[in-house]
């Protein structure tokens, strides 16, 4: 089975991107979590061998105090 890479693009509350950023490097499969100007806060890439893991991964990073709206990108 390959590996799934995704990006998850993060609006957070202002002022809590630095905080958050920090919090995504603990989840597992996260290689990258950084702070972006534009649109969005927070660029997150992660690495899942299975769909379910990408889930568990971004529905923890939409629980967390503070994000405001989360979009997943799943590369081809």
């Amino acid at each position: 089975m390959s590996t799934i890479i995704s990006y998850i693009l993060i609006t957070t509350k202002i002022g809590r991107e630095h905080e958050i950023a920090e919090l995504t490097k603990k989840i597992k499969g996260v290689t990258e979590s950084l702070i972006v100007y534009g649109q969005f806060d927070i660029v997150v890439r992660i690495e899942t061998e299975t769909l379910p893991e990408l889930d568990q991964a971004v529905t923890l990073i939409r629980k967390m105090d503070g994000v405001e709206q989360t979009s997943t990108l799943i590369s081809s």
